[in-house]
């Protein structure tokens, strides 16, 4: 059965930032930690992008919750993350006394995470926002302006040395830093795992190769110059995943999801 996915990519300059304060759905979307990682932000850009990427993924949520035809639960559904960082939604029960926008600590809202509630993921680089919403249970997406160096010693500690050496990565190492990072959100532990164990196939274009997904596009996402690569990755050999690369002159994007199947071959 495919995975249906939501994805919406867009310049930060698209999202309005000046009117936060006043967007209640946002502010009532984000869970307690959430206001307070924000109330911690003194740097603007910071806060545009911690404030534009979330609501971009209400907007995917609540598109989400339209194509189904009914809410997925009775009570509210919050943004919140983990100890590693990785963004889940959640089942809120009872509500928080919120004043200018901000949860005060001293209200404690009894918060439950939903199986039934769909998966998610966000980036951010530069001036390029990033948020993926799919009822799969674990997805990731990593997002990077091209123009991205990478020191030597940035390579070694993050690449095997085939890696660094051959093939299409060799002349787009950012490419392969984005699946990279995308797979390791997808398996929930980010930037802390070992990135050198993930190994990367990216699919011939002139392979045929079966999608086991269905995304919608948002409106948003810059097409023009955008080209799509398919591929599929393995952490330590034990965990497999798959997923879709999109190029463009102005940003390269990447997600992943679990794969049905071994390297790209039926098991």
């Amino acid at each position: 059965m495919n995975n249906h996915i939501y994805l919406r990519i867009s310049p930060i300059s698209q999202v309005s930032v000046s009117q936060f304060k006043t967007q209640d759905p946002l502010m009532s979307f984000l869970a307690e930690d959430q206001h307070n990682r924000l109330g911690k932000m003194t740097n603007l850009t910071r806060r545009e992008e911690f404030l534009g990427v979330r609501s971009i993924l209400l907007k995917l949520y609540q598109k989400y919750e339209l194509c189904l035809g009914q809410p997925i639960t009775s009570q509210p559904v919050k943004l919140t993350q983990d100890e590693y960082g990785r963004p889940y939604l959640m089942q809120a029960r009872g509500s928080s006394q919120a004043n200018e926008g901000t949860v005060k600590s001293k209200s404690k809202v009894q918060e439950l995470q939903n199986d039934s509630l769909p998966s998610v993921s966000l980036s951010h680089s530069k001036q390029w926002l990033a948020a993926v919403i799919s009822d799969q249970s674990r997805i990731g997406i990593d997002i990077e302006i091209p123009i991205r160096t990478f020191s030597e010693g940035l390579k070694r500690r993050f690449f095997t040395q085939q890696e660094i050496q051959e093939g299409i990565f060799y002349d787009h190492p950012v490419w392969l830093w984005v699946i990279k990072e995308a797979v390791v959100k997808c398996i929930g532990t980010g930037i802390q795992a070992d990135l050198t164990k993930v190994v990367v196939r990216i699919v011939d274009a002139n392979t045929h190769a079966s999608e086991n997904w269905s995304i919608q596009r948002n409106s948003s996402m810059q097409k023009g110059e955008e080209r799509e690569y398919l591929f599929y990755a393995s952490y330590s050999t034990k965990e497999w995943f798959e997923g879709k690369l999109w190029t463009h002159p102005s940003y390269v994007c990447a997600i992943a999801i679990p794969s049905l199947s071994i390297g790209g071959n039926s098991e």
